[in-house]
């Protein structure tokens, strides 16, 4: 992770020595992941991690960072950019949409969704997909036994929720459940389930996965399910 800096100008960047940049070239060819933040792509572009990829950074050096590295293809008015494991940030603030992108890919949105509850930030992704979860865009509301059970679903969306199951945990019958959900969300539990799922999935199959690899690691036992969701969701 390369963090930014203050300058005016990428041209008057702090001195990157060969070892450093020799090291971020080294991680990325062994299969791992580089990130920057705000003016820290210059670090990436120097290198030679830009070359032929889609990258960003602060708007103020955007136009800059194109003419310093005319081989990377620069994105303006997005959070971040991911391509082929280099991954780099606009702004100081959207370094923590590139961290919780991070977060979801390692370890599930789920995951992310609880350390952006913790910090009291949206769990935000790039400028090409929606600008928030699901987790998040059916919170909105105020009832404290429906966001009891969407805790419940956000940490399991991946497993078998029975209703019945759902209902016990918060202590109402199945259909003041369904109705107090509803109400709340505009979903079922079901359907919030499932959305949880379509959005994992297409995460997954953004970063290489197979239809049904996506299907299997969001709970369903085949790409049938899966197909149909995002047929609906088009």
């Amino acid at each position: 992770m390369v963090p930014g800096w203050q300058a005016v100008t990428l041209a008057d960047s702090p001195e990157i020595g060969a070892p450093a940049l020799r090291a971020l070239r080294d991680h990325h060819d062994r299969g791992g992941t580089v990130a920057s933040v705000c003016a820290g792509a210059e670090a990436l572009g120097r290198a030679g991690l830009l070359q032929g990829r889609r990258c960003t950074t602060h708007h103020d050096v955007q136009d800059e960072l194109a003419r310093r590295h005319p081989g990377a293809t620069v994105v303006r008015d997005v959070l971040f950019t991911a391509d082929d494991r280099v991954i780099t940030s606009a702004g100081i603030a959207s370094g923590i949409d590139l961290a919780l992108h991070l977060v979801a890919g390692r370890h599930g949105p789920a995951v992310a969704a609880k350390v952006a509850r913790d910090m009291v930030v949206y769990a935000r992704r790039n400028g090409h997909d929606a600008q928030s979860s699901a987790m998040f865009r059916h919170r909105s509301h105020l009832d404290d036994t429906v966001h009891h059970v969407q805790d419940l679903i956000d940490a399991r969306f991946d497993h078998p929720l029975p209703l019945p199951a759902l209902a016990a945990a918060v202590g109402v019958s199945e259909r003041t459940l369904t109705r107090l959900f509803t109400r709340a969300t505009g979903l079922t539990p079901l359907r919030y389930q499932q959305t949880l799922r379509l959005e994992r999935a297409q995460h997954l199959i953004g970063h290489g996965a197979t239809l049904e690899a996506a299907a299997r690691s969001v709970g369903f036992e085949d790409a049938r399910m899966l197909r149909r969701l995002r047929a609906r969701a088009a």
